[in-house]
């Protein structure tokens, strides 16, 4: 049984194989790799791209879906050994045993809470439903990671590119009103790395991602030919990059401090990808995993511009998750 929870627990000759599958997908949409099988999609959080694009591809490949929603369910407890006497009405370790009666496999999207570092960087709810599921389990985001979305960008970057190695990606974050979870940034900087491309991480000092991601993306690139370099200057970021890929995410120094963190960020109103850092590319394109606030993350002038591929990319969330299913299924 396999589960799916982070691209890199996989070998880079695996991610290029599941790039391969999904081309074939796109080519020939339809199959019957599922049929028989039931699906239950579980989103503890909101979804427009990851439920559209799982349920659609799920019913292509011949498969049953069902989707529940966090209004739906009753509040999960993960914590082992708590006494259930507040607000949580059941535990993970039941809601798994039974849908694992009842479907062939269990996506989960569970989004880090923002409020308790260590309890959001141990991914309980995610890591809670691998742990006892007795069928696969893919995850659709979670506190940490967002490995859907890192395939198809990786796929969106092979399409656009030709390939990996050699070419430049800037990653850049930006300024957003709320303070957003990190899994999208930690999983294309991985992706990327891993892969081999040249890879520029900007972002104010106080919005490093945790030294346990770079960690890895530096032994990525160790491994991979890549090269990582971490910028604070958000136009000399952009400086003749091939793709620039935008995402708002919130600061791990102030991260149970919210008003804290809040000032940080409102120092950095000017973090937005805009003509003057597209100017300063390699004619890069722009993308983003959405959703995304105009003029805020990007200008209308970026993001409504021919050099946007933010439409390509959430296309091929589609055709990367059925390789994805296919991979759940058939080991």
């Amino acid at each position: 049984m396999r589960h799916f929870y982070n691209l890199m627990d996989l070998p880079t000759d695996d991610i290029r194989k599941f790039l391969e599958r999904a081309e074939a997908y796109r080519r020939e949409p339809y199959g019957d790799i599922l049929a028989r099988k039931q699906f239950v999609l579980l989103f503890l959080n909101p979804s427009l791209r990851t439920r559209a694009s799982f349920e659609v591809a799920i019913r292509e490949l011949g498969g049953g879906v069902s989707t529940l929603d966090a209004e739906s369910l009753w509040k999960l407890e993960t914590e082992v050994g708590v006494v259930m006497d507040r607000d949580k009405a059941e535990h993970a370790n039941e809601a798994v045993g039974v849908l694992s009666r009842y479907f062939d496999g269990i996506g989960i999207r569970a989004f880090a809470r923002g409020v308790d570092r260590d309890e959001d960087f141990q991914d309980r709810m995610v890591t809670a439903f691998m742990g006892r599921a007795t069928v696969p389990v893919f995850n659709m985001e979670s506190a940490l990671y967002h490995p859907c979305q890192s395939l198809g960008d990786l796929l969106t970057i092979q399409d656009l590119l030709g390939g990996f190695r050699g070419h430049r990606i800037a990653i850049t974050w930006a300024y957003h009103p709320r303070a957003l979870p990190m899994a999208v940034p930690n999983s294309i900087l991985l992706a990327a790395t891993r892969m081999g491309l040249d890879v520029t991480l900007a972002h104010p000092v106080e919005f490093a991602l945790s030294d346990a991601i770079l960690e890895m993306a530096r032994a990525n690139v160790q491994a991979s030919g890549g090269s990582l370099r971490i910028e604070h200057d958000r136009l000399a970021a952009t400086e003749g990059a091939e793709i620039v890929y935008a995402k708002a995410w919130g600061g791990l120094k102030r991260y149970d401090d919210a008003e804290a963190e809040a000032r940080d960020r409102e120092r950095y109103r000017i973090w937005m990808v805009d003509r003057k850092a597209m100017e300063r590319t390699k004619r890069a394109y722009f993308m983003h995993c959405l959703p995304v606030r105009r003029n805020v993350v990007v200008s209308d002038e970026v993001i409504d511009s021919a050099a946007s591929v933010i439409f390509k990319q959430a296309e091929n969330r589609l055709h990367a998750q059925k390789a994805i299913l296919e991979w759940l299924c058939t080991g």
